[in-house]
């Protein structure tokens, strides 16, 4: 039990730090073009570049903040459910909530990966295959929903941070 918590813990900490990893590097991929192109010079690769940087980086830090008990909930329900109780109920069904939808997404996700794969369908001019991109994706998915289940699981509905 507390084996897999911290297999899990670790693997949550790399993918953040990959994940800030990947913002530095998209701005200042952004920076550096930007001040460019005062001299009339451009990389036409560093827009999309920064753009699938930013769109990993959300999903890299998913499993994290969903770990963590950062990610965005309804603050409302929280201040208006008093008690320990009510509380872990209702992180119950928050994970519940989140482990559908993210299995829901990881399906239909796992379909166009495999789809980008057998039509070798790369990015425009990276050149990068799309579907190792959607790869990266559908693991830290996978990683946000082993996460609920071993909050769920092994912390009785406590956060892990």
């Amino acid at each position: 039990m507390q084996a897999c918590l911290k297999i899990l813990r670790s693997i949550r900490h790399i993918l953040f730090s990959i994940s800030a990893i990947l913002i530095a590097f998209a701005t200042a991929v952004a920076t550096l073009n930007a001040i460019v192109r005062f001299f009339g010079v451009s990389f036409t690769w560093a827009e999309e570049l920064c753009s699938y940087g930013i769109v990993l980086m959300v999903y890299l830090a998913l499993p994290y903040l969903e770990g963590a008990g950062d990610q965005l909930t309804i603050s409302a329900i929280d201040l208006w459910v008093k008690g320990e109780t009510g509380q872990r109920i209702l992180r119950y069904i928050q994970g519940i909530i989140t482990s559908v939808v993210m299995v829901i997404l990881g399906y239909h996700g796992l379909d166009v990966m495999m789809k980008a794969f057998r039509r070798s369908q790369v990015t425009y001019v990276l050149q990068i295959p799309r579907g190792a991109l959607y790869a990266i994706v559908l693991v830290c998915i996978a990683v946000a929903i082993l996460t609920w289940v071993a909050l769920m699981l092994f912390r009785k509905g406590d956060y892990d941070e």
